[in-house]
């Protein structure tokens, strides 16, 4: 992460708050966002349009949104130096690893089968992992790979030699009983192992208290950034002048997705800010080890579309992690316009039991083992197309952005991370496409960043990054391989890119 922002701020205009921004864009009751999230994308396997009248009460906009406790549990957390054996006070669901030397294979490439228990290192030479059972014993090597290559742009030449991987390791090999250890095969000549298990089910649970907000309000919230950029004069120098500019209109943006017609925007009663996301200090232990909730279905109620939107308190986001611990201080943010998209997998389990807790173990392996401010993607969905809001920008309940609508420095795609938003879909997506709900949400956030940042979602954009000057010709809604050596999405989300930009296309025309 760039240690200067270089970019130019702009205040934006005379508003003092996100939430006031979508007041003041008029997008409310009957507004365009509105028709925009109760239609249906053109290709997907949902039916449930859901009436205007019924989603505009579901925005909230009347008033402050009510807050919600939820009890999250704590991510339990234990470090072993070398190879092992490890066996850790408590049953593991992640591994995450660290070393210096030789990389590991080429991760994912289009040939590979997704690892498991049962499936031995085929050339001994990468890293790999043996589980070992309660009984003691272990099963068989199981390759570890770098599923999504994620990166800062300011990764110092030193610390390129140095290698992370997180592996799911909740069950062992034979009856799917839990964990009880592993041991580690590290390639010849590797330095410096360090492996950490985390657990972030079993812990004792801190009760926080996080506004209630909807998949709508959010997205409405983003897609309306594009009347505040527009305010401030759009943002120089994110396209080359030679180059068209999609910049759909409002009326249309809503009318495309299913032939719904907005009503007139009319203007948005005046509401409250929506509260400041606080923990509580109580903390309360967790009555069973493995039944811990990760968050309370009512921090994140279901919206008119049935998806949720889990804000990063509501997921277990701890915030005492964005520090840069060897200064003392929060890590600086950097906020550049927005200019690219790119769609990422996380290379997690499928069938995810808790997709929460896999969100909260990706967040302390890029905070703490790859050592970065914080998660490196800016959305992820999981595959009931539930929300999360990724990288920190702001406390308020726009993701990703400030108020004037730059975007903030994620950590996604080395060395083109400025100005570029990540979103990361939850599962392993190399022989599996994504799940219905998982592509709907998907298409639904792609529509409001490429209404927010006037991107042609058919076309492509001559990337340039603001603070190295580094250049990529690439689709405005990419995918991580189009950027670099690496098999992310995984294949079977790739090849659906093209249909979802497709749909994202004739919503916004």
């Amino acid at each position: 992460m760039p240690l200067a922002d270089r970019s130019t701020p702009v205040p934006p205009p005379t508003m003092t708050s996100r939430r006031g921004a979508l007041r003041v864009l008029g997008v409310g009751v009957g507004g365009w966002a509105a028709a925009m999230l109760a239609a249906t994308p053109a290709t997907a396997d949902v039916d449930d349009v859901t009436p205007l009248t019924a989603l505009g009460a579901g925005l909230g906009l009347d008033g402050a949104a009510a807050d919600s406790t939820v009890l999250i549990p704590r991510t339990l957390t234990a470090t072993c130096a070398g190879i092992g054996p490890a066996r850790p006070a408590f049953r593991p669901g992640f591994v995450a690893v660290r070393w210096c030397g030789p990389a590991a294979p080429a991760d994912d490439g289009p040939g590979d089968r997704p690892a498991s228990a049962s499936e031995p290192s085929s050339d001994g030479a990468g890293p790999a992992i043996r589980l070992r059972r309660a009984d003691g014993g272990f099963g068989a090597w199981s390759p570890l790979r770098v599923g999504c290559p994620v990166e800062r742009d300011d990764l110092p030449p030193a610390a390129r030699a140095v290698h992370a991987l997180l592996a799911a390791v909740r069950t062992a090999p034979g009856g799917g009983t839990p964990t009880a250890g592993y041991e580690l095969r590290m390639p010849a000549g590797a330095t410096g192992v360090v492996s950490t298990a985390l657990n972030t089910t079993s812990g004792p649970g801190l009760r926080v208290r996080v506004p209630t907000v909807t998949v709508q309000e959010v997205l409405a919230a983003v897609a309306g950034l594009a009347q505040v950029l527009d305010a401030v004069g759009g943002a120089p120098g994110r396209a080359d002048p030679g180059r068209r500019v999609h910049r759909p209109r409002v009326a249309p943006l809503a009318a495309g997705l299913t032939g719904v017609s907005p009503a007139p925007t009319q203007p948005a009663p005046t509401t409250a800010a929506l509260p400041t996301t606080a923990a509580l200090p109580t903390t309360a232990a967790l009555p069973t080890p493995g039944t811990a909730p990760s968050a309370s279905p009512a921090a994140a109620p279901p919206s008119a579309l049935g998806l949720r939107y889990l804000p990063r308190a509501a997921w277990g986001a701890d915030e005492s992690l964005r520090l840069d611990h060897e200064a003392g201080r929060p890590w600086p943010m950097t906020f550049h316009p927005g200019q690219a998209i790119t769609v990422h997998h996380t290379v997690t389990a499928n069938d995810d039991p808790d997709p929460a807790g896999t969100v909260r173990a990706i967040y302390r392996f890029h905070t703490v083992d790859h050592g970065w401010a914080d998660i490196g993607y800016h959305f992820l969905i999981d595959e009931e197309g539930t929300l999360y809001e990724g990288r920190w920008s702001g406390d308020d309940t726009v993701p990703a952005h400030r108020p004037d609508g730059q975007v903030v420095t994620g950590a996604h795609v080395g060395g083109y991370n400025a100005g570029n938003l990540g979103v990361a879909l939850l599962g392993d997506l190399r022989t599996r496409p994504p799940s219905p709900a998982a592509r709907r949400s998907l298409v639904l956030v792609l529509l409001a960043l490429t209404g927010a940042h006037r991107l042609n979602p058919v076309g492509t954009v001559d990337y340039v990054n603001p603070t190295s000057g580094a250049r990529r010709r690439v689709p405005a809604i990419s995918g991580h391989r189009d950027w670099m050596a690496t098999e992310c999405p995984g294949g079977a989300a790739y090849s659906t890119l093209a249909g979802v930009r497709l749909d994202v296309a004739r919503s916004s025309l």
